[in-house]
């Protein structure tokens, strides 16, 4: 079977996150280890609700649109164990099925609407061995350009500490607290300030998520800052907490 029993145990966990050996938050994500621990013998299909397969997008979702105007949240699959490019998924609501896409980075696209997530199911199919296993990161919707509102990052970063404090629940006080933004792939990156000043963004090193070079925002160390500039558009604008 893909599915272990685990997914007996993620309607419970999503209902206040009962079950934190199933899924665990952290770095200000919610992540599962598997979707949950799909594990698949030979070639083989499984059905699971939507409101499963895409942890937390339902309470995200049903928040007020302004205590989510700066922030978004898009879903990645990591497969391990076998050959990605074979895994399927399709989102089957309202007897209309519709396939849904794996980006090589293992976005999933496009998410389930509301109304699918609460009567939609998800069927995933693939080879043998594989482990697949959901992860939400939270970005920017102020979209993919080369100047940015700090002042809206920074609120992006209040709004996605509190939505994903809302979708925990009593878990909350596990998680690590979203404090900057990393824009990935934006090249030179400055912060300016009311009086004309500027500021170099500090870049990761060569030991974490993202690619070594990367500039980041954190407001809280940049305060009174109103653009953000960079030499590149960036392929990403991701929020996150420190690294570890």
């Amino acid at each position: 079977m893909i599915i272990t029993k685990s997914v007996m145990m993620m309607s419970k966990l999503l209902n206040i996150l009962s079950k934190p050996t199933a899924f665990v938050l952290a770095a200000g994500l919610l992540t599962a280890p598997a979707l949950p621990q799909a594990v698949m013998a030979q070639t083989t299909t499984q059905k699971i609700a939507a409101s499963d397969a895409f942890p937390g997008l339902q309470k995200f979702l049903s928040l007020p649109s302004g205590e989510r105007s700066q922030v978004n949240v898009y879903y990645v699959l990591r497969i391990k164990k076998c050959d990605s490019s074979q895994v399927r998924l399709t989102l089957t609501s309202g007897g209309t099925t519709t396939p849904l896409t794996i980006a090589g980075d293992g976005r999933v696209t496009p998410l389930p609407n509301a109304a699918q997530l609460s009567n939609g199911t998800v069927n995933i199919s693939g080879p043998s061995t594989c482990v697949v296993g959901p992860k939400v990161k939270v970005f920017s919707t102020q979209g993919l350009k080369t100047e940015y509102d700090a002042a809206g990052l920074a609120t992006g970063i209040k709004q996605g500490n509190a939505a994903m404090t809302k979708i925990a629940g009593v878990m909350a006080v596990a998680l690590p607290k979203l404090d900057r933004v990393h824009f990935i792939g934006g090249g030179e990156a400055v912060a300016e300030f009311a009086n004309g000043q500027k500021k170099p963004l500090p870049r990761t090193g060569n030991n974490g998520e993202y690619p070594a070079g990367t500039p980041y925002f954190v407001p809280s160390q940049m305060g009174g800052a109103v653009k953000i500039h960079l030499s590149s558009t960036p392929r990403a604008v991701m929020f996150d907490n420190p690294p570890k």
